[in-house]
């Protein structure tokens, strides 16, 4: 039976109908999501100008001019964002590696991708105080340098804890992180990467071309909303940098934490102005990755 007009537009307002009532619902749900966040950006604003919060005494935009004139806290940040960008990018380079490394479905890959992800349930305070012990001067590795010859007296061992460049907390951090990011890319290439594979390799494509030209990729494209998450969580979290930062530059996060517990109440709100920074350096990290992943979708239209 040939459909009429009428009948034709009915069936077209039915369906927008429902498209828009869809839509309706996951603008709902998504806003519930957000709520907290939303709820806590406007209360850490309103702090931040003095109407919130303890200590507040009326509108007064000092918390911001003192933020933003004192140098450490620009030192501050540059120091976060170096830490977080060598941490997540040594990361999702050894998760990648070990995703490509152990693709197969034998027993030995399977093998390695659990070890790989054991120290997954690890809490980072736990990691902080691991991180301690093996790498101070007094710790673990300074002790078997000594044993081995390799220095005088363990004190001598090059410092990597609340060292000035963050040797210590970007490698606690990277080990960290990397099972979190190994298990996105496992994951990627058990669904997406085995059939790309192999028709890349039925078209005539060599095992590192392979790789280079069709793993990685799909990788890398599947791995990056993991990538920026991770980025954003390091460059924010403060257990981990509370046992291995320096103190000068103080990292962001502990920035926050000694502005806020000061018994100094008119410095509280430079706490919630830094919470504001730290917020919009995480959304201009979502923001670059929304740019890409538009940018690929043209691409591959």
């Amino acid at each position: 039976m040939v459909p009429t007009p009428r009948r034709a537009r009915a069936a077209r307002q039915l369906t927008a109908r429902q498209l828009t009532g869809r839509a309706r619902t996951g603008l709902l749900a998504a806003l519930l999501l957000a709520s907290p966040v939303l709820i806590g950006v406007i209360y850490a604003g309103l702090a931040s100008v003095g109407l919130a919060g303890v200590g507040a005494r009326g509108l007064t935009g000092l918390p911001w001019l003192r933020v933003f004139a004192d140098p450490g806290t620009w030192a501050g940040v540059g120091w976060t964002l170096w830490v977080a960008a060598a941490s997540t990018t040594l990361a999702t380079a050894g998760a990648m590696a070990l995703a490509v490394a152990f693709r197969g479905s034998g027993r030995l890959d399977g093998a390695a991708r659990l070890l790989a992800l054991l120290p997954l349930p690890i809490p980072h305070l736990v990691a902080g105080v691991g991180a301690v012990l093996i790498l101070g001067q007094s710790g673990i590795l300074a002790r078997l340098a000594y044993q081995a010859g390799l220095v005088a007296v363990p004190a001598e061992m090059p410092a990597l804890v609340s060292d000035p460049w963050g040797v210590g907390l970007i490698l606690a951090l990277t080990w960290k992180e990397i099972p979190f990011l190994s298990l996105v890319a496992f994951s990627i290439l058990a669904t997406r990467g085995t059939l790309l594979e192999e028709a890349a390799r039925t078209l005539g494509a060599g095992p590192l071309a392979t790789i280079r030209h069709v793993t990685l990729p799909v990788l890398w494209r599947g791995m990056l909303p993991a990538v920026v998450a991770v980025f954003t969580f390091v460059a924010g979290s403060w257990e981990v940098a509370v046992l291995l930062a320096p103190s000068d530059p103080l990292a962001l996060p502990l920035q926050v934490m000694e502005r806020h517990t000061d018994p100094a109440l008119s410095r509280r709100g430079e706490a919630y102005v830094l919470v504001l920074v730290a917020l919009a350096l995480a959304a201009l990290a979502v923001a670059v990755h929304e740019r890409l992943r538009s940018r690929w979708e043209v691409l591959e239209r």
